[in-house]
């Protein structure tokens, strides 16, 4: 069997590294031949990201998007007669080209994550609100060209079975032969409080400002960001600031002794695939996060984790965690757990060739 995957982004995106790249070996392993198309190179990229501190460049990021995608998308209109699927990460399609390319091959799987159906949303600036108002539309028309649709959860699910009949859960999923348990060492120091994302979603972490800078107050911590807005701060607490590196990711991420995922309560995101609190789990960091969306699926209260849903829940739990190092321990074991039986690749690899093998009969 051949795949042809149409990437949105390049390694250095989460997005694309997680839903793309890293099946690619495991497919590989059981004879399915890959290639992979990428519609944003690591270059354009690194646009976006550097636009967070120079709106400029939001404008140079866009115009190169639309050059380059319709072009990625006619190589994938000539490549895909000669795969038996081809696998779509997000809207990326442009101009209605999905119908030429569903012409080629019928075989389509469109896989995206986050609620992009919404379209603008009232605090979104110009651009915001016109790349959200395509991305709409490129959703729509992917998923009634699909004949399989792949999401995380079901908030997502309900949305796009009226477009597309089959539609399949695929939440993550992580490499439990990469991410490993963390070592527990006999605790010394201050606790630390982390947090892993990206430029844009750090500014979520003020939804619990009030319970940090309570909590500080009373314990040694420390928050520790990983890839937030330059000089990330909150008054009253200890920040560290972390640069994302592919080669020290997981040693970041296990230096954690709590990871965090704090959000509102939104139709945004309720589309979201909880995937940073996935992964401080798969290491058996302990985590608090609130139950929006997935994460009250992927964590069962006091059991694999905690969930907090306003200021003075999250102070309690981390409290619980901050003060008893076993808790900590035994809540990341049992996290670890639930990403072994539930959330592994190798589990989501069979689940993908599945679908696969069912639609190239």
């Amino acid at each position: 069997m051949r795949i042809l995957f149409l990437a949105a982004y390049s390694e250095l995106a989460a997005a694309s590294r997680i839903k793309v790249y890293q099946f690619l070996p495991e497919l590989e392993k059981r004879g399915i031949k890959c290639n992979v198309i990428c519609f944003t190179p690591s270059f354009v990229f690194k646009i976006r990201q550097a636009s967070v501190s120079n709106k400029k460049l939001l404008l140079v990021y866009y115009c190169l998007l639309y050059l380059i995608r319709p072009f990625k998308t006619i190589l994938a209109i000539l490549l895909a007669p000669r795969f038996d699927i081809v696998y779509i990460q997000e809207p990326i399609i442009p101009f209605g080209l999905e119908k030429l390319l569903k012409i080629v091959n019928k075989n389509i799987v469109f896989l995206f994550t986050d609620a992009v159906f919404l379209g603008p949303q009232k605090t979104d600036k110009f651009l915001e609100r016109a790349r959200k108002k395509v991305l709409s539309k490129y959703w729509e028309r992917l998923s009634k060209v699909a004949v399989y649709c792949l999401v995380e959860n079901d908030y997502n699910k309900e949305v796009v079975l009226k477009l597309c009949p089959n539609v399949e859960k695929i939440a993550g999923p992580m490499d439990t032969d990469k991410y490993l348990i963390k070592e527990y060492k006999k605790h010394s120091g201050p606790v630390i409080i982390g947090w892993v994302g990206t430029v844009f979603t750090s500014k979520y972490l003020y939804e619990i400002k009030s319970a940090l800078q309570n909590l500080a107050k009373k314990y040694d911590i420390i928050l520790r960001v990983m890839e937030a807005t330059k000089n990330f701060n909150i008054e009253g607490v200890v920040c560290e600031n972390k640069i994302w590196k592919k080669e020290t990711e997981l040693d970041e991420v296990s230096s954690f002794d709590i990871g965090i995922m704090p959000l509102p309560y939104d139709e945004w995101t309720m589309g979201k695939g909880g995937f940073k609190l996935l992964q401080y789990m798969s290491l058996g960091v302990s985590a608090v996060a609130s139950p929006v969306g997935i994460n009250k699926e992927i964590v069962s209260d006091g059991v694999n984790g905690f969930l907090a849903k306003n200021s003075e829940e999250w102070e309690e739990k981390l409290v619980k965690l901050i003060k008893d190092e076993n808790l900590r321990r035994k809540i990341g074991e049992r996290a670890r757990a639930t990403i072994e039986e539930r959330y592994s690749l190798q589990k989501a690899t069979e689940k993908l060739l599945k679908i696969f093998n069912q639609i190239s009969k």
